[in-house]
């Protein structure tokens, strides 16, 4: 592999131009909700305290094309005792309380047809509120899951981000860079992939990829190979498990075949640079992650 300087700013560029760009307006809803949980639950004076972003946002690997943000509030132990002496379906009553509680920040929040508590704004995103209680017994959270009777949900989003961080450190920032041009990659095609999926691909990629401590000229290869890798997985493999928190990810759909085309594509690309055709190189490259790719 020959280093390329022109590669190197073209994908430079190409993460600035697909990174988040309401980033203020997210981290100011955080805030408010922050500020509100705080002082109601905790009786503090705080725009930061128990209260976690997650999902992609959260993990740092979301893109410009974010529709909706995850956002944890951690309750005092106290609230999940008081509940726990209470008949019925328990879970639905905190969420419906909590619904009630942001009602005063936003009028419109509402739990949709899958018990998730939404706050939708007039500008994206659109704020899921997930309440949680922190379980030291169980070395994380849970949440009220109203489903079948009600019953608690365990997950630990928390350490999922902390595992991301230190893949992401380990291998000079390649981890969450994989992670967002994929995503460019899978809004472009309208690929079926969780998103928490891409992110345990990328780290699983890191660990076994070669070229692990090249520069941004190697980006374009590290791409390609990337696609090489989510082509060969097996289609007969219907799960896998997130690093950190190890709860199942499911295959939604084939995205093998979606992979494989744009492997073929990045190939072509790596081709035409070579040779120094570089409108031929941008035109297949905006071919694999859509118009945000310069040139």
């Amino acid at each position: 592999m020959q280093k390329t300087e022109s590669i190197a700013d073209k994908f430079k560029t190409f993460l600035n131009n697909i990174k988040v760009d309401n980033h203020d307006i997210i981290i100011q809803r955080g805030k408010e909700i922050a500020l509100a949980v705080n002082n109601y639950y905790w009786h503090i004076k705080s725009d930061t305290r128990n209260v976690f972003y997650l999902g992609s946002f959260g993990r740092d690997t979301a893109i410009n094309e974010l529709d909706n943000v995850n956002i944890m509030v951690v309750l005092p132990l106290q609230i999940y005792e008081r509940l726990a002496k209470w008949p019925g379906n328990v879970q639905r009553t905190l969420l419906r309380e909590t619904r009630d509680f942001m009602s005063k920040i936003n009028a419109d929040a509402f739990i949709n047809d899958e018990h998730c508590l939404m706050m939708p704004y007039k500008e994206k995103p659109l704020v899921e509120v997930i309440p949680a209680f922190a379980v030291p017994k169980k070395n994380g959270y849970i949440y009220p899951d109203p489903s079948e009777g009600g019953r608690w949900q365990e997950f630990n989003p928390i350490r999922e981000i902390e595992v991301i961080d230190e893949y992401n450190y380990k291998y000079g920032g390649k981890v969450k860079h994989i992670a967002r041009m994929t995503r460019a990659w899978k809004f472009t095609h309208k690929v079926v992939m969780p998103s928490m999926l891409i992110d345990t691909m990328a780290m699983n990629f890191m660990e076994d990829w070669e070229g692990a401590e090249v520069s941004y000229g190697y980006y374009g290869n590290m791409m390609m190979d990337f696609m090489e890798y989510l082509a060969g997985r097996r289609k007969e493999q219907l799960d896998w498990y997130a690093k950190g928190s190890n709860r199942k990810l499911h295959r939604e759909d084939d995205f093998g075949a979606p992979a494989n085309d744009a492997y073929k594509k990045a190939v072509e690309a790596l081709s035409y640079e070579e040779k120094g055709e570089s409108y031929n190189a941008n035109r297949c490259w905006k071919e694999i992650f859509g118009e945000k790719f310069p040139g």
